[in-house]
């Protein structure tokens, strides 16, 4: 697609970025993510050469916020040619440009200076996380007053992106979804919004943030259906969205977008893509306000791409907290596939998808445990689920003792193909593990096909046929087993 190199084009442009540049970090892993050649430590060394200001100015960070003291960039445009994404709140960004692009910047350059410090190997990233980790709780505790509801969401949704900066700020993720998800279901499945201009109008924007954040953090999934389908309906001819009686925006359908393409089975991205393709500019950047376009243009040219995919490829899996990971085998436990179980029942169209679902038990293991000892037979089932666990587009879930199931994602199909070879190439992973004499342990897999709506009682049943399953096949040989029921 077009629109797609174009974008790719415009972020390759941006390969001699100074660190100075307050999007610096955005910039860098945007263009990680492309293939292009980064130089961190040259990033990580000119921030370990500023000090950072009071906690509570604009310098408490040792990155700035917004442009306000940099060299405006080219594709940022002068602040006086700035316009607010929604017209409504023009006013307020022409009393304060830079204040107003902090609204949109802060919550942008938590999550990702978060991840890359937490993803970036070396001392220097530990200690500057380390130094910046206050600020950050610091800086979300404040969305969680529910004093503005788009910038509160965004916040949330933005953490909720990026795996590593919200497994390490997740109590203050959930505090901001729990502020809002009160609201938005006393609102009858909406958020509203809670500031001039945009008083009590349901927002799209914000509706679409939260149920994204919900979705990540695994709660308040009935709230979730009821936000996504507000959402849905909300869906302009155009392929757009736009807060209230505005117009269309590209923040607002990049939000909303953003969650159909990856929870609704029925979501057609084609009407949404041709909208984006209109907004790109020549140059290939996307912009919303003007300084923020290589975040919003890595955003939706990932989007893009996303949206091409299958379903199945591009579906969110609920995070799994470390509480609700077996301390065993590192992979989800029992209470994670109930609450996928809810999660798939309560949204329409995974109700009604096509869901593939296996339950696996080890023959054998009960006599290699016998013979080597609970702690190696330990080291079996995390073996197992680890290996297990690398079936693409699945989700592998410890029922317990030594069963497991796996979930495929909606729409997927071919899971008893995948599980068929990951049976017969076990046995090389598990003697190479723990040795070519010990006593097999072998899979026997039942496989099936429900929807997604069925996920509990296609479980119970599977799980009655298991005892059949191992009378037919008490000793299945190093491979294993598998039959369809």
């Amino acid at each position: 697609m077009d629109s797609i190199a174009r974008a790719a084009r415009a972020l390759h442009s941006l390969g001699a970025t100074p660190p100075s540049e307050p999007l610096a970090p955005v910039i860098l892993r945007a263009r990680a993510a492309l293939g292009a050649p980064v130089d961190r430590p040259a990033l990580f060394a000119y921030w370990r050469g500023r000090d950072p200001g009071s906690i509570t100015s604009s310098m408490r960070y040792r990155w700035d916020l917004s442009h306000k003291r940099c060299v405006l960039p080219s594709y940022a445009g002068a602040p006086e040619t700035w316009r607010a994404w929604r017209p409504l709140e023009q006013p307020l960004l022409e009393k304060d440009p830079f204040e107003f692009e902090e609204r949109l910047t802060v919550p942008i350059l938590i999550a990702e200076c978060a991840e890359l410090l937490l993803e970036s190997e070396g001392e220097d990233a530990k200690e500057l996380f380390a130094e910046a980790e206050p600020v950050f709780r610091r800086d979300l505790a404040f969305y969680i007053q529910a004093a503005h509801a788009w910038a509160d969401t965004f916040a949330l949704a933005r953490i909720a992106r990026r795996p590593r900066a919200l497994a390490r700020l997740y109590p203050l993720a959930v505090a901001i979804a729990v502020s809002y998800a009160g609201l938005a279901d006393r609102a009858g499945g909406r958020v509203l919004g809670t500031r001039f201009p945009l008083h009590d109008v349901a927002l799209v924007s914000a509706s679409a943030q939260l149920a994204s954040g919900l979705v990540a953090l695994g709660m308040s999934l009935d709230l979730v259906a009821r936000l996504l389908a507000f959402v849905a309906g909300e869906r302009r001819a155009s392929g757009a969205w736009g807060d209230g009686k505005g117009p269309d925006d590209v923040m607002t359908t990049l939000a909303a977008a953003s969650l159909l393409a990856r929870l609704d089975p029925g979501f057609d991205p084609a009407p949404t893509a041709a909208y984006f393709a209109k907004q790109q500019r020549p140059d290939g950047w996307f912009r919303a306000l003007g300084p923020e376009a290589p975040w919003l243009t890595a955003e939706i040219r990932a989007w893009l791409v996303d949206a091409s995919r299958p379903f199945s490829d591009r579906f969110e899996w609920p995070y799994v907290p470390d509480f609700n990971l077996d301390h065993k085998t590192r992979v989800p436990f029992f209470a994670a596939f109930s609450e996928l179980a809810r999660f798939f029942g309560a949204l329409e169209g995974l109700a009604a998808a096509r869901v593939d679902l296996a339950f696996l038990d080890l023959a054998g293991f009960r006599a290699f445990n016998n013979a080597y000892g609970q702690e190696m037979g330990d080291a079996v089932l995390a073996a197992f689920a680890a290996e297990l666990a690398k079936t693409p587009s699945a989700r592998t879930i410890r029922d317990g003792g030594d069963e497991f199931l796996v979930v495929g994602a909606p729409t997927r199909g071919g899971l008893e193909g995948d599980l068929d070879a990951f049976r017969r190439a076990w046995p090389r992973a598990f003697r190479a593990r723990f040795g070519a004499d010990a006593p097999p342990v072998a899979p026997r897999i039942l496989v099936t096909e429900t929807r997604g709506g069925n996920l509990s009682s296609v479980r119970e049943m599977l799980g009655r046929r298991v005892g059949t399953l191992k009378h037919d096949a008490p000793n299945p040989g190093e491979e294993g087993v598998l039959a369809r029921a």
